[in-house]
């Protein structure tokens, strides 16, 4: 009964699986971190030092797991996809979560030749599918009636973003081996920013605890992408000069992926029994 009006049986079960399914792809977004980190650190613990990055475990034993992860996230986002604002920024920061995996970090500021065809194959795939991925995802859109503005907007992002790394690569590939992990990397953890920080002031958003929260991981998540640039610029400029023995990129990774977890967290928390669980 609701509000004194009996509600079919059907609409309760369709509702609950709704719920339960929102919350395992939430969950899942929180394993996939999990196996990232531990994979890494397993890494770091049998050679006794820890790695430069959490990146460069795609040179370690643990890229199967880091690749996996990213991938694993890239289709959670997906299957997380709705028409509001937030929505259709995880859909664009769902395409470059395979990039991150595709596009591996510079090693002494160069991707060594022994991957670089990894990379190329990588990428004709990533486009491939791509393409046909949003071609059909237009299709069915059109086909529910839900082929809005904003759902055009967002394919057009997609597609920019599908089109345009492999072309970069194919422009200057020196360049994207070079620049184009970075560049996944911190426009990814910018969108997340985004969304946390649309949840913390919407108008409709939620209870004021988890919207100060919610503020305080994109803040935080800008700040952890501020310092990685500039790390970066400076390592560009005079490598020496972060040579500190500090592991600083590392170091601003994991605050970036605990911050990505604590934003999920609290989604999951928010949206456990709520009757619309999607991403507000």
């Amino acid at each position: 009964m609701v509000g004194g009006t009996a509600v079919p049986v059907t609409q309760v079960a369709a509702a609950t699986s709704l719920a339960r399914t929102y919350r395992y792809v939430r969950l899942a977004i929180l394993g996939a971190v999990l196996a990232l980190l531990v994979s890494v650190a397993a890494v770091a613990i049998d050679v006794g030092t820890a790695p430069e990055s959490l990146s460069a475990g795609f040179y370690t034993p643990a890229r199967t797991v880091f690749t996996g992860s990213l991938f694993a996230v890239s289709l959670a986002l997906l299957a997380l996809s709705g028409r509001s604002v937030p929505q259709a920024l995880l859909d664009v920061a769902a395409v470059l979560a395979p990039l991150i995996a595709i596009i591996p970090t510079p090693v002494g500021g160069v991707v060594p030749a022994a991957v670089q065809a990894d990379v190329v194959n990588g990428l004709i795939t990533f486009a491939i599918v791509g393409v046909a991925a949003l071609v059909a995802a237009l299709f069915v859109a059109r086909a529910q009636r839900t082929l809005t503005r904003g759902v055009l907007a967002t394919a057009g992002a997609a597609s920019g973003l599908i089109v345009g790394f492999p072309l970069w690569a194919a422009v200057d590939q020196e360049s994207l081996l070079r620049f184009g992990h970075l560049a996944a990397t911190l426009a990814f953890f910018a969108l997340i920013a985004a969304v946390a920080g649309w949840t913390a002031w919407a108008p409709s958003s939620s209870r004021p605890t988890a919207r100060a929260i919610y503020g305080a991981i994109a803040v935080g998540i800008l700040a952890a992408i501020g310092f990685l640039f500039v790390v970066f610029v400076l390592s560009v400029a005079d490598p020496r000069g972060v040579a500190t023995g500090v592991p600083l990129v590392l170091i601003g990774e994991v605050v970036l992926l605990l911050l990505f977890s604590a934003f999920w967290i609290v989604e999951t928390v928010q949206t456990w029994s709520d009757p619309d669980p999607t991403v507000r």
